[in-house]
């Protein structure tokens, strides 16, 4: 035990030698914080609702405007041909489409629901969606009191819109934009973790370069006793990394992740074993430093990419999604954003549970190619 304290203790002192790893592994995940912040701050507080009107009558006229006359809504009018067009290039953020049949069926009691299209996911589209459900429930509920009769419905309809309601309004926070911009800086937060184990290997590949890594096991040091230093070496590293990402952001820039303190930083941690386990993969699959270098550029980017680190994952095409299933910043997301709508942890540890399968996954394959190095066949 005391040979591999004096291992973790050597690597700690190695690794915060070099002023270029604090940056790796304290300052780069703090700039997921800053960056989650500008966001928050820069954000704007309306939605941008795009209206296909297909029907063009006096109740989709009128729909159209009550949105409008809400705060957090403004209404921008777009043809069927070119609203595709303006949710690419983000005219809109979503787009309402009226069918013709609009007024006949709403008479009829037969409309259901409105066509909401949007490449940003239920971030964006929850809020226009529960309005316009509420705006058809109440022009069906007139509907049903109308027995189907055009003049009835339309007498009933116009005493609906001249009655003078008395409305208490009191202002809420918006948190569905700040759940997503969290979200997405905890998606940063995970890409400078699996950086900062890439670096972290490193320690393993220069003890492997200069033959450290070779005369160690001559010593009466065994082979788990130096992958055991190394996995709580860089334990520890996350730990502090974690430490104080969770300070900074809730104590000093005042973020609210939407999610009890303890669960994210067992959430975190679940992460830093399965980018420990990722930084053995690397070293053990890698020959040299520059090996190594590409292994994790060719890995951690394109990685996070499909996993829904850099946007949401909402916005990838279906199979896109499904592909995104393979990697463990998918489920660490889900984990998140389950939680953040309100889901217990219980309901959450499946998730988890596959996380730290990974990391348990990415440790015996490490380990494994670490045993069968041919340049250690004559000492072990």
């Amino acid at each position: 035990m005391k040979q591999v304290f004096l291992l973790t203790k050597s690597i700690l002192k190695r690794t915060f030698r070099k002023k270029s790893n604090i940056i790796t592994f304290i300052l780069l995940p703090l700039l997921a914080v800053f960056i989650a912040l500008f966001l928050n701050a820069s954000g704007t507080s309306y939605s941008k609702i795009g209206v296909v009107d297909l029907n063009k009558s006096y109740l989709s006229k009128d729909m159209i405007k009550s949105i409008d006359a809400k705060k957090n809504f403004v209404v921008i009018k777009v043809s069927k041909d070119d609203m595709n067009k303006k949710l690419l290039d983000k005219k809109v953020d979503c787009v309402v489409v009226i069918p013709e049949n609009f007024h006949k069926d709403i008479i009829d009691g037969k409309f259901k629901k409105l066509d909401i299209i949007s490449l940003r996911g239920e971030d964006i589209t929850s809020w226009i969606k529960n309005y316009l459900n509420y705006y058809v429930d109440t022009l069906n509920n007139i509907s049903v009191a109308s027995n189907k009769d055009v003049k009835v419905f339309k007498k009933l309809y116009d005493g609906f819109k001249k009655q003078n309601l008395k409305i208490n309004y009191k202002a809420i926070g918006d948190k569905t934009k700040s759940k997503s911009v969290t979200k997405q800086s905890i998606g940063l937060l995970l890409v400078f973790m699996l950086i900062a184990s890439s670096t972290a290997s490193s320690f393993i590949l220069k003890d492997k370069t200069n033959k450290t890594y070779y005369r160690i096991f001559c010593s009466n040091i065994s082979k788990s006793k130096y992958i055991i230093a190394n996995v709580i070496a860089n334990f520890i590293i996350f730990l502090i990394q974690i430490f104080v990402i969770l300070f900074m952001s809730l104590y000093v820039l005042k973020l609210n992740f939407y999610i009890d303190t303890k669960i994210m930083f067992i959430i975190l941690c679940s992460f830093g074993f399965v980018s420990i386990g990722f930084g053995i993969i690397i070293a053990a699959f890698s020959k040299s430093l520059n090996q190594s270098s590409y292994l994790s550029n060719i890995l951690i980017t394109p990685t996070c990419m499909l996993s829904g680190c850099f946007w949401p994952l909402d916005m990838m095409p279906n199979f896109m999604q499904k592909l995104a299933n393979i990697f463990p910043q998918t489920w660490i997301l889900k984990t998140i954003d389950s939680l953040q709508q309100g889901k217990s942890f219980n309901e959450v540890i499946s998730y988890l549970s596959i996380v730290i399968l990974f990391a348990v996954s990415f440790f015996i394959i490490g380990i494994l190619k670490l045993t069968k190095d041919e340049n250690l066949k004559s000492i072990f």
